[in-house]
C-alpha cells in the first residue's frame, strides 16, 4: 500500500492571504517537498500531520505568496553595495558628495579607480549634475566614475579622462552623448550608450566579482520577502554572467529563484533552409541549464533613456528644455530587425521604453510581427512603458503586451517626474496603473533596482497612496486597491515571465515560497503600509530569513 502524504511543516493560526480566487482566504498551510500541500481552515490539516511533520503556530501574523520583483538588476545591486553611496540620503549636496568620494580616495593607491553611484542631480543642492571639476576635488590622483540614480549617465573626473583617451575630439557613440561645454571641452557627463567609453575600463566584472554581489543581494531581498526576481538583462558586465547565476545557486550563495534576461546584443543571427532566421546565446550555458531556481527569460533591449536624465524619447521636450525630445539608445531599424527575429525564434521579448515616442514605436514594431508571424500568449514585454496616451493603452491591451511599470518610482522619482514634464503631462499617461488593471491588463510589480530602493512593501505602499516621497500627488485616479498591489507584486509578476503556474499564490502543487508579515498590508492604514514588518521569508519550504516562531 502507499504510505499516505505526510507535511514536512504545517503553518497554523495564520491569517493567509492566498491570492488565489479559489480560496482567497485560509488560516492553515502545510507543506511538503518544497511545495504547497494544502491550504485549509482551523484544524482542517490534522490528517497532513506525520511524526516528523513540525507544526508552528503563527499567532495571527499575516501569510502571503512569496514577493516577485519582476524587473530588477541583482548583480548591479548587489556590485552597488561596494561603491560609494551618494544618494539624496547619503549625501544631500554637492559638498558632502566630493568628501565622500574623497574618503574612499584616501583608502585606496593611487591610480585605483573610485567608483560612486546613486546621485540624482534632481534632489541634489544644487539641483544639477556635478562634472569633472567636482570630482577633481575629490581627487586627482585617482579615476572617478560617479554612476546617475537613473542608471543612463555617469561622470567622471580629469583623471579619468585622460586615461580613457577622452577629449574634444572624441566622437559621440550611436546613441550617447559625452557632454561639452561652450569651449567644446568634456564636462565629464557622459549620457546612454557613451557611459561606456568608461566602463570599458572595468568591464567584464570577474565571475568572483560577480558571484559576491549575487550573494550580498541575495541577503537584503529575503530580508524584504523576496523569493523571486526576473534579472533585467544579463550580458552588460561580461558575457559569463549566466554562468556566475548558475555558481551562485549550486553553491548555496544564491537563494532567491532567478529569471534571466539576455541582452539583445549577445544572440547570434542564425540561418536554416529557405530563409529560416533564429537567434540563438550563449553567456555561459551548458547541459541541463534551467531549473526552478534559475531559468531563461527574454530577450532584452534598449530603445531610449530615462525621464529624470531626459534622455526618454519623447514626442514633446522637456520643462526646462523644450528643444530636447530624448533619444533613440540603439537605431530604430536595429530594434526592428532584433524584435522581429526574436519573435520569429519563439523568444518573448522585453524592450526598455519610457518615452511616448519610444513605447508607439516598440507597438508598432510588435505590431508587424504577430500580424506576419501570429503567435498566440506571446507575452511580449514595454520594460518601464513610462509615458503612455489613451490611444496606446488602448492599443497595450489589443495586443496582449505586457507593461512592466515601477511602482517605486512614484515615490522615489516622483518629484523629478513632476519637475521635467509637469503635472498636467504626469496626469495625461505616465506610470499608469488602475488603467490597466481596469481593462484587464495583468500588471506586474517590480522595483527597477537598483535605480530605487527595491522592497516590495515599498513600491506596493507607492502603488496605493500615489504620492511622492515629498508628499505631492502624483496621479491619485491611477491607485491601487491594496489587494490590486499584492497581486501585482505576486501572481502577476509571476505571470509576466511564465511562472504564474509555479508561483504567485499559495496553492496547492505550487513552489512553497512565502513570506510571514506582522500586519496585514490589506487591513492597515494605507500610509502605513511601507511600514509592514517582514518577519520570516521561505524558499522552497525552508526558512532563509527570520523565524518562525
Amino acid at each position: 500500500m502507499p504510505h499516505p502524504v505526510t507535511a514536512d511543516l504545517i503553518l497554523t493560526n495564520a491569517d493567509v492571504l492566498t491570492v488565489d480566487v479559489a480560496r482567497p482566504r485560509a488560516r492553515e498551510v502545510a507543506l511538503a517537498h518544497g511545495r504547497v500541500l494544502a491550504v485549509g481552515g482551523d484544524g482542517a490539516l490534522e490528517d497532513l500531520r506525520g511524526p516528523r511533520t513540525q507544526v508552528v503556530d503563527l499567532h495571527g501574523r499575516t501569510l502571503v505568496p512569496g514577493f516577485h520583483d519582476a524587473h530588477d538588476h541583482m548583480i548591479g545591486f548587489g556590485m552597488q553595495l561596494q561603491m560609494v553611496a551618494t544618494d539624496a540620503a547619503s549625501t544631500p549636496d554637492l559638498e558632502a558628495l566630493v568628501a565622500a568620494l574623497a574618503a574612499r580616495a584616501a583608502t585606496l593607491p593611487a591610480g585605483t579607480w573610485v567608483r560612486g553611484a546613486g546621485y540624482d542631480d534632481n534632489k541634489l543642492r544644487p539641483a544639477r549634475h556635478p562634472d569633472r571639476h567636482d570630482l577633481d576635488r575629490a581627487s586627482r590622483d585617482h579615476p572617478i566614475y560617479l554612476r546617475h540614480t537613473s542608471g543612463h549617465m555617469a561622470v567622471v573626473n580629469t583623471r579619468a579622462l585622460e586615461l580613457l583617451g577622452i577629449d574634444r575630439t572624441t566622437p559621440d557613440p550611436d546613441g550617447g552623448r559625452a557632454v561639452r561645454d561652450a569651449a567644446g571641452e568634456p564636462t565629464g557627463l557622459l549620457l546612454e550608450t557613451a557611459m561606456g567609453l568608461a566602463t570599458r575600463a572595468f568591464h567584464p566584472h570577474p565571475q568572483d566579482e560577480l558571484i559576491d554581489a549575487l550573494e550580498a543581494a541575495d541577503r537584503v531581498y529575503v530580508s524584504e520577502g523576496i523569493t523571486s526576481h526576473t534579472e533585467a538583462g544579463i550580458g552588460y558586465l561580461s558575457d559569463l554572467e549566466a554562468l556566475a547565476y548558475r555558481r551562485a545557486v549550486d553553491t548555496g550563495r544564491l537563494r532567491v529563484r532567478s529569471t534571466l534576461m539576455v541582452k539583445a546584443e549577445a544572440l547570434a543571427a542564425l540561418t536554416g533552409a529557405a530563409g529560416e532566421a533564429g537567434f540563438a546565446l550563449s553567456l555561459g550555458m551548458a547541459t541541463g541549464w534551467g531549473d526552478d531556481r534559475l531559468r531563461l527569460g527574454a530577450a532584452k533591449m534598449f530603445s531610449d533613456g530615462s525621464l529624470i536624465g531626459q534622455t526618454a524619447a519623447m514626442r514633446g521636450g522637456y520643462v526646462d528644455d523644450p528643444d530636447n525630445h530624448g533619444m533613440f539608445a540603439t537605431p530604430k531599424t536595429t530594434l526592428r530587425d532584433w524584435i522581429l527575429r526574436a519573435h520569429r525564434s519563439g523568444w518573448q521579448c522585453a524592450v526598455h521604453a519610457i518615452g511616448d515616442l519610444a513605447v508607439e514605436f516598440i507597438l508598432d514594431c510588435y505590431e508587424e510581427a504577430l500580424e506576419e508571424h501570429p503567435r498566440p500568449d506571446h507575452r511580449h514585454r514595454i520594460e518601464h512603458c513610462g509615458l503612455v496616451s489613451d490611444a496606446t493603452l488602448e492599443r497595450i491591451v489589443r495586443l496582449g503586451v505586457v507593461p512592466v511599470p515601477q511602482q517605486r518610482f512614484i515615490g522615489e522619482l516622483g518629484d523629478g517626474f513632476l519637475r521635467v514634464l509637469g503635472r498636467d503631462r504626469v496626469r495625461t499617461g505616465l506610470y499608469r496603473q488602475r488603467s490597466f488593471v481596469d481593462r484587464g491588463v495583468r500588471l506586474p510589480g517590480s522595483s527597477d533596482r537598483y535605480v530605487v530602493r527595491g522592497a516590495p512593501l515599498l513600491g506596493f505602499h507607492d502603488a496605493v497612496n500615489q504620492r511622492t516621497d515629498a508628499g505631492e500627488p502624483f496621479w491619485p485616479e491611477e491607485a491601487l486597491t491594496p489587494a490590486q498591489a499584492l497581486r501585482a507584486f505576486t501572481l502577476d509578476a509571476a505571470y509576466a515571465s511564465f511562472d504564474e503556474d509555479r508561483k504567485g499564490s499559495i496553492t496547492p502543487g505550487k513552489l512553497a515560497d512565502l513570506v510571514v508579515l506582522g500586519a496585514n498590508p490589506l487591513e492597515v492604514p494605507h500610509d502605513q503600509i511601507r511600514d509592514v514588518p517582514v518577519e520570516a521569508t521561505i524558499i522552497g519550504g525552508e526558512v532563509v530569513f527570520g523565524q518562525l516562531g
